[in-house]
């Protein structure tokens, strides 16, 4: 999100507090459904546009503090939560971030059941505009999608051996991120553990079983965001999808998992390091159809096997 704010001064008219402090562009949001604010270096309310005063206690035109804003809605359960049973420390905490940084965000949830991205952003003169976006169709579509996918790891879409959602589960998360009437950012981390044929031939595929549980685990334990699903798609090979992920991050979490397979340290009698080690590729599409699902997938698995032929042992990113 980013805007043009021009600052420029009205005439003497003393009145109208806003008339030598405003910037006049602000007005721009007068008819907006964003709920937009602007505090002055002392935390008097300068403008609201009407979906912020939607948020609080306080007529529209009134310019009450920020601190007051805050009581008001918590004694009346109404605007934006604080969840607290001291709503004194609870201000005297989140005063103390408001002007820390330069740019910041968060997310908030209303009483009226509606979630916002908010944003806070200090503007010269110790200024602090803050805009407020509704994010609550997002919020619910992540929550069902959520529901479905432990919803089906309970079912016949569970993989036996670790736990992990099989190809069944991959299916329904097709058909929820393609039904949903909008596109997602996915990445998708395809892994191969390198040379498990010998080790099966070689140990046996009891011990195969448990090398597959091992790095399952430290898959699924290396998944430190939100919306990461984690697939067995059979024999050797992993799928991790990951929602509204840029590449760079899922970058980390294939590091991640590298890293702790190589403390876990499990012993492979045909690698030349003698430890079992992983090829990982990686490809990041916007999905609306089914179609592009599969194209992310194919682009991700020839990533993964462009690593197994440059040596193994490595991440390769897709187009």
């Amino acid at each position: 999100m980013a805007g043009v704010v021009i600052v420029a001064f009205s005439s003497n008219d003393r009145t109208d507090p806003l008339a030598d402090i405003l910037p006049v562009t602000a007005r721009l949001f007068d008819n907006s459904d964003t709920a937009v604010s602007l505090f002055d270096g002392w935390d008097r309310l300068l403008y609201g546009n009407d979906p912020y005063y939607g948020l609080i206690c306080h007529a529209p035109g009134t310019h009450p503090t920020w601190p007051d804003i805050v009581r008001d809605n918590y004694a009346k359960g109404e605007g934006l939560i604080a969840e607290t049973d001291d709503i004194e420390s609870w201000i005297r905490t989140a005063l103390a971030k408001r002007r820390m940084q330069n740019y910041r965000q968060f997310e908030v949830d209303a009483w009226d059941g509606r979630w916002l991205l908010m944003t806070e952003t200090l503007v010269p003169g110790g200024g602090l505009l803050n805009i407020g976006v509704d994010i609550t169709q997002a919020k619910n579509i992540t929550t069902a999608l959520k529901q479905e996918y432990q919803n089906a790891l309970v079912t016949a879409e569970t993989d036996l051996l670790t736990g992990m959602g099989n190809r069944r589960a991959l299916e329904r998360l097709r058909k929820i991120l393609v039904s949903q009437g909008r596109h997602f950012q996915v990445t998708a981390l395809m892994i191969d553990i390198d040379q498990f044929k010998p080790y099966n031939d070689m140990l046996g595929h009891l011990q195969g079983d448990l090398c597959l549980q091992q790095v399952a685990g430290i898959i699924r334990s290396s998944l430190r965001i939100d919306e990461a699903y984690p697939i067995r798609l059979g024999g050797d090979e992993f799928l991790v999808l990951m929602l509204d992920a840029s590449l760079s991050l899922a970058q980390q979490v294939a590091q991640r998992i590298r890293n702790s397979l190589s403390a876990t340290a499990i012993p492979h009698p045909a690698t030349d390091s003698g430890l079992v080690t992983l090829s990982m590729g990686l490809a990041s599409r916007d999905i609306g159809t089914s179609e592009s699902l599969s194209s992310l997938l194919k682009d991700a698995d020839d990533a993964l096997y462009k690593a197994k032929r440059d040596g193994r042992n490595r991440i390769l990113s897709g187009p």
